[in-house]
């Protein structure tokens, strides 16, 4: 009774879910929110899937990248803007107006990381995140400009630009060798985990 009880209850949190990522465009947070507990508490495991980016993808028809954005932003909420992060409960348009897109709250997230980013340039940026709730493509900007401004000349914008593309390639590559894996049933839970991992860290590497 116990166990059909857990299951009701999983059912119901999958299928929140699925609304959830139909209507991610105004409430992302929310989204990320039931992402943020799938993911802590393997809960896609109980739904059949050997990993959280296959049952994003399969359930919810989410792409890795995207969910892994989603995922990040809003932990990054939940520990440093913890006001915005209780947003994830209010659905009304009015919150959804003062949400900023996810994009942007991941841009803010990875400058936060980032060594060229004074703390005077992470304030700023903040304030156009998520006070002014500018879009991605200016949010964008702004970083652009900031690291054109911090990081070393010399070859090193050249360096940066190759860097990162060879990065992408890695990603896509090791994206389609899991996927073939787990088609077949032949990639272990725990190097689909440890792969899992490696991938997000390469995109933590990708301004």
């Amino acid at each position: 009774m116990m166990k059909q009880a857990l299951s009701e209850t999983t059912d119901l949190l999958r299928q929140k879910i699925v609304e959830a990522a139909r209507a991610h465009k105004a409430s992302w947070i929310q989204l990320g929110q039931y992402l943020f507990t799938v993911h802590n508490d393997k809960l896609f495991k109980t739904w059949g899937f050997l990993s959280f980016e296959a049952y994003c993808i399969k359930d919810l028809s989410i792409k890795q990248t995207m969910a892994a954005k989603l995922l990040k932003s809003y932990a990054f909420l939940e520990k440093e803007e913890p006001r915005l992060a209780a947003l994830a409960s209010d659905t009304s348009e009015e919150t959804a107006k003062e949400i900023p897109h996810y994009e942007s709250v991941n841009l803010l997230r990875l400058a936060k990381e980032n060594k060229f980013f004074t703390p005077k340039d992470f304030s700023e940026l903040r304030e156009c995140v998520l006070e002014d709730a500018k879009e991605p493509k200016e949010v964008k900007a702004q970083v652009k400009r900031i690291l054109e401004e911090r990081k070393p000349e010399d070859g090193a914008d050249e360096r940066q630009t190759k860097r990162q593309s060879k990065i992408k390639r890695l990603i896509v590559l090791l994206r389609a060798g899991v996927r073939d894996l787990e088609e077949d049933d032949l990639l272990p839970e725990y190097l689909s985990k440890q792969v899992g991992a490696l991938i997000q860290k390469l995109e933590d590497q990708i301004v």
